[in-house]
């Protein structure tokens, strides 16, 4: 995967444990609404990347925190996963430090804002 952020490219590939993640990912389920689970009350970076960029607030932090991301060939890739998760696969890319940005900058989102 390769990021782009301003003029520096970082170059992530994935191994057998990102495939293994990748696996972990599911189609949307046919199940009535009544039976889904309720959508989550806030988002962390525990969030899968997908249900953070469906919210249009959860989108613009992600734009502004980890630029690029959305814009990325391989989105549909990892868009299943978390930020945590892609973290560990992004060989030190994506630091703890951003992920800590991130989370403090989702968790002041709150529904119906």
């Amino acid at each position: 995967m390769i990021w782009q952020n301003g003029s520096r490219q970082a170059v992530m590939t994935f191994g057998a444990a990102g495939l293994a993640c990748l696996a972990a990912c599911t189609a949307p389920s046919d199940a009535p609404l009544a039976t889904r689970a309720p959508a989550p009350a806030s988002f962390s970076v525990q969030t899968p990347i997908d249900k953070i960029a469906a919210d249009e607030r959860g989108k613009a932090v992600l734009d502004r925190d980890v630029p690029g991301v959305m814009n990325n060939p391989h989105y549909m890739l990892f868009s299943c996963m978390s930020l945590s998760q892609l973290a560990s696969l992004s060989g030190g890319k994506l630091s703890q430090s951003k992920l800590n940005q991130v989370n403090s900058d989702l968790a002041e989102l709150s529904p119906g804002q």
